[in-house]
Parts: C-alpha cells; sequence; structure tokens
C-alpha cells in the first residue's frame, strides 16, 4: 500500500537556459543614486532624465538587467529580437496614492502628466526594451503581491514555440508591504528587491544553468471529480497533483534572491507556482570532448 505522501513523476512542459542572470537590493536612498546617473550600455550613454520619473523597482529592474549583461559579458550583444516580461509587486502603489491625494486638493493640475506611463504596470517592461532596443514583446504581469507566479509561467508558454531567440524574466517587488500614510506625508520605504533572468531555448545538452517549468498530471483527480479547491492533500491516490505539490513551498522572490546572492550563485530546490504548476532550477555540466 503506498503512502499519500507518495510524490508522483513531475512532468517538465519547458526547459530554458538562463544565459544570464543576477539579483540585486537597494534601499531608497541607494535607488535614488542610480536614478540620476546616466544609465550606460555597452559605449552608448543614455540622457540622465532617461530615469527621471521612474518607478523605484524600474530603476533597480533596468539596473539589475544592465548586472546580469555585465556579469555574463554581453554588454555588445544584440536583444532586439527578444521580449521583455516584467512582474513588479504592487507597482506604483505609492505614487498613485500620493496622486489621488493630491486630485483630491488640487484637481487635475495635481497630476502629473508622467503619471500613466511611468507609474502603470508595463512600465518597466517598456523602460527595459527602450533600454536595450528590443523590438519584440513586452508587458507587465500581474503587479500583486507576489506577481512572480504568473510571470513564470506566462514566460514558459512564451518559450515554447520557440518564435523568440531570448527573452529577459524580471522580477521586483519589496521586502515588506510599503503602506502609503493617509494625510499623505512620505513613508520609509522597505529595501527593494530584484532579480533577472535572460531566458534563451534550452536543450538538455547544452552547459550551463536552466530553468525547468513543469505540471503534474491531474487525470487521476479529475476522474475522482475533484480539484484542488476541495483539499487534494487529502486525497490517497499517488497521482493526486494537489497533495503532491502540497509539499513544495511556495515560489517567493525573496528565497530566489537570497539563493542568486549565496557564494555559489546558482539557486537549488523546487517551488509550487500553483495548483498543478513547479519551477526548478538545474546546473548542467558537459563532460570535455573526448572523455568517456
Amino acid at each position: 500500500m503506498e503512502s499519500s505522501l507518495f510524490l508522483p513523476a513531475l512532468e517538465t512542459t519547458v526547459r530554458c537556459r538562463v544565459a544570464a542572470c543576477a539579483a540585486l537590493r537597494g534601499d531608497a536612498e541607494t535607488i535614488a543614486q542610480w536614478r540620476k546617473r546616466p544609465v550606460v550600455i555597452g559605449a552608448e550613454k543614455m540622457p540622465i532624465s532617461f530615469l527621471k520619473h521612474s518607478e523605484d523597482q524600474t530603476i533597480l529592474a533596468l539596473k539589475t538587467v544592465l548586472r546580469a549583461i555585465e556579469l555574463q559579458g554581453c554588454c555588445d550583444c544584440s536583444f532586439a529580437d527578444w521580449g521583455v516580461i516584467a512582474a513588479p509587486n504592487l507597482f506604483g502603489r505609492v505614487s498613485v496614492a500620493q496622486t489621488i491625494q493630491r486630485y483630491q486638493q488640487e484637481g487635475a493640475w495635481g497630476v502629473s502628466p508622467h503619471l500613466i506611463p511611468h507609474q502603470s504596470l508595463h512600465a518597466m517592461s517598456g523602460t527595459i526594451s527602450q533600454a536595450l532596443k528590443i523590438y519584440g514583446p513586452n508587458f507587465g504581469i500581474s503587479g500583486g503581491p507576489n506577481a512572480g507566479l504568473d510571470a513564470f509561467l506566462i514566460a514558459g508558454a512564451m518559450m515554447v514555440d520557440r518564435q523568440l531567440p531570448g527573452m529577459w524574466l524580471v522580477l521586483t517587488g519589496y521586502e515588506s508591504e510599503w503602506i502609503p500614510a493617509l494625510d499623505g506625508r512620505p513613508t520609509a520605504a522597505p529595501m527593494c528587491q530584484a532579480v533577472a533572468l535572460a531566458l534563451t531555448p534550452g536543450e538538455l545538452s547544452a552547459a550551463g544553468l536552466h530553468l525547468l517549468l513543469g505540471h503534474v498530471r491531474t487525470d487521476a483527480a479529475n476522474d475522482l471529480g475533484l480539484s484542488c479547491s476541495t483539499g487534494g492533500m487529502a486525497l490517497p491516490h499517488r497521482k493526486d497533483a494537489c497533495a503532491a505539490l502540497a509539499h513544495l513551498p511556495e515560489f517567493q522572490l525573496g528565497l530566489l534572491v537570497e539563493e542568486l546572492s549565496a557564494p555559489t550563485g546558482l539557486p537549488t530546490g523546487r517551488w509550487r507556482l500553483a495548483d498543478a504548476h513547479w519551477l526548478e532550477f538545474d546546473s548542467v555540466i558537459r563532460e570535455p570532448e573526448g572523455r568517456p
């Protein structure tokens, strides 16, 4: 008799090679300093005003992408045909709250024309695409308190058809919730954190870090007329996807930042993305040619 804790075989649906990656943390003061500095990409220097009106998460996201490019040594590479998916957490929340308060006091004159282009969900991906001269698809995902869950699934769906040569997947958020003050006065910002992953179509034979996105078969649960929302952990069936993934920790941005910031720089473990989806990082080592 098999234990109800038995984990079924997980079916990998998408494998991407992580061509470059980086993780950064920054407090409000550090991000304010970055805002005033010109963005330098290879031999090109962008005007100082490029990030003047950007949300803090956008500035940290772009800095993290440039850090990943620097670490990989591909500052002169072209990303023109790539895509960008950005998943900020509670993006523009404080700025929008302050704008609403100013609107109540001053009317339309209190609303900056830069609010929509720089504080809306797609601002981060758009800024990154402009900086890297990317002409592929770019958009923001979710904007909720844990936006990375949706971002990984959508990135996998876009990479599986191999229409894009690569994609930047960028996740940002604060270490704790940043709640705007009722009276409109500035509140201390928590530490901001970001992860940037350059994903390319990956084969098992390709050496390096790989991102695996998979799912557990739910046919057994469906045959029984049950779903994860009905309490899948109670099912004693070995193919119960809900019970299997319930044993995995839910993905959190902070966990990935910590692992990428570790001395090895290689994330380990497997995380739950949704009721039947998971992600894992795998380091593939290729044997030298001629070695048995």
